[in-house]
């Protein structure tokens, strides 16, 4: 074992790695989809944005339309980009949003939207 590991090792150690610390933490994260709208009219390449706050530190979030799996953020600002130029006019679809805290509790929200194409 190298004198790095064994120090960086005890760091850890020392500052109590290994343990979330969080045992009193029973509450969930706060989550919001800021972009879209609920009920927005949506095309091409939408934007998602959301808020996510924990008083113990919120660990990922996890994006989700119609219960597929988008993408998972660690780090704030939480954005992603949702190409529905595949999808048909006019219907309807699902965006979720996970927040977990370093606890692992989750909170969610989600909203509809519809895609409309528009004159062509």
């Amino acid at each position: 074992m190298s004198w790095k590991y064994a120090l960086f090792g005890s760091a850890l150690l020392a500052l109590g790695c290994g343990s979330t610390g969080t045992s009193n933490d029973g509450s969930s994260p706060q989550v919001a989809i800021t972009a879209p709208l609920a009920g927005a009219e949506v095309n091409g390449t939408v934007s998602i944005d959301v808020l996510a706050v924990d008083d113990f530190g919120v660990d990922q979030v996890r994006i989700f339309v119609d219960n597929t799996l988008l993408t998972t953020l660690f780090t704030a600002p939480y954005h992603a980009n949702w190409n529905t130029s595949s999808l048909a006019d006019n219907s309807t679809h699902v965006i979720k949003v996970e927040a977990l805290d370093v606890a692992k509790n989750i909170g969610t929200t989600q909203i509809n939207v519809t895609v409309k194409r528009g004159p062509q």
